[in-house]
Parts: C-alpha cells; structure tokens; sequence
C-alpha cells in the first residue's frame, strides 16, 4: 500500500471523530465482533481476498459511523463523516466514484460491499487533507 494511502486510511480508521463517538472505540468494537485483531486489518492487502471475516469488520465500521445502511452508501455520508477534514474536491470525487458501487441484500454481500467501499476510500489522499488537519495530525 502506497505510503500516502495509509496516512489516508489511518486518518480515518484511527482518529476520525464521528458526531457523538470516537472511531477508536468503533473500531475496537467491529474488530472484536469479526473475531480478528488490528494486524488483520493492517494486513489485509497482502492477499487477494483479506477474508470474510476483515471484509464484515469493514461493513461493521462502515455502518457504525454512518457511511452506510441497509447495504447502501447514505447519501452526503462521505461529506458529513470527512468534510471537516478533506477538500471538497475529495468529497466531490469520492461520492462519484465510490457510491456508484452497489451490494446485492444478503448479509454476506454487504461485508463484500463494504470492502469494496473500504478500497474505494482508500483512494483519499494525503494531498486531499486540509491543511490545518494535516499539520495537526502529524504532532506527535
């Protein structure tokens, strides 16, 4: 994975403040329901498939910080959840490109919809961090 898309996903995997909650404990909590831990899901681009079981981590993710719902993108959700923190062209880009990607209705199609919205995000890039939150976000 290329450095500038970690940072990217990190960003948003890690410390992403979502309205009430923080994405810390989301991700702690989706990562014990899918039974795998956060090296699975640093992993998960070293195979093909990362497994069922990363792909449900991401729908639970994704849900839980109100990307998606009833196996669908929600529409503004990529703005509401990022905007503080990316440009609007990101915003712009992201929701053309990724809420074109549809899920079939079964529960296992939804974790593979979810990774696949998973990847898609991962097309945000480190230029695409407001300036102000990038220099915040690399204090340490």
């Amino acid at each position: 994975m290329h450095f500038f898309t970690c940072c990217a996903l990190l960003l948003v995997v890690v410390t992403l403040p979502t309205c009430f909650v923080q994405a810390g404990p989301i991700k702690d909590q989706c990562m014990a329901a899918a039974g795998i831990t956060a090296q699975d899901v640093a992993n998960r681009h070293e195979t093909d498939d990362p497994g069922h079981s990363v792909k449900c981590f991401f729908r639970c993710f994704l849900e839980n910080i109100g990307i998606i719902a009833d196996n669908q993108i929600i529409p503004g959700a990529f703005d509401r959840v990022l905007g503080h923190i990316v440009t609007a062209e990101a915003v712009e880009r992201m929701e053309a490109t990724c809420n074109m990607i549809k899920s079939e209705t079964t529960h296992d199609e939804s974790c593979e919809f979810a990774w696949q919205i998973s990847e898609c995000y991962e097309g945000v890039r480190l230029s695409d961090v407001k300036k102000g939150q990038r220099t915040r976000n690399h204090r340490g």
